[in-house]
């Protein structure tokens, strides 16, 4: 298990609260139009880079499998993608690569994560990509 105390109530407040675009820029698509289409796969990409720099740091402190450390890579390099080439990916795709890195993780970290963190992580991780999933719709 990952070198780390139990999530505690800062983490939670942080983790939580880095939702509010997830679930602001929704809604002003929703109203005003795809005008903020950018802005959420912009905060997107940085989160799932954020993602990418857990798995990172998860291979320094932790024997896992050879490809994760490859995973995390990719993903941070995946996530810039969406801000390069915004109109090739779109926020379906991003919803869905946020749910594909957790079945990863839930597939190959379980064990290094603590019960509190991996709890936490899924939270975030179905509010974010079902979020994003469904902007890809308005």
């Amino acid at each position: 298990m990952l070198q780390t105390n139990s999530i505690n109530r800062t983490h939670r407040l942080f983790g939580y609260s880095g939702l509010i675009p997830f679930l602001a820029l929704p809604l002003a698509i929703a109203m005003y139009g795809n005008q903020y289409d950018l802005w959420l796969i912009s905060y997107a990409a940085l989160i799932f880079s954020f993602l990418g720099g857990i798995l990172w740091m998860a291979s320094l402190q932790v024997e896992l499998p050879k490809h994760t450390l490859w995973v995390s890579i990719t993903a941070m390099l995946w996530g810039w993608c969406w801000v390069l080439f915004p109109a090739v990916f779109n926020l379906q795709m991003a919803g869905l690569s946020f749910l594909l890195l957790w079945l990863y993780e839930k597939s190959f970290l379980t064990k290094a994560y603590s019960p509190s963190f991996w709890k936490l992580r899924t939270h975030l991780t179905v509010i974010a990509g079902s979020a994003l999933f469904a902007s890809g719709f308005l």
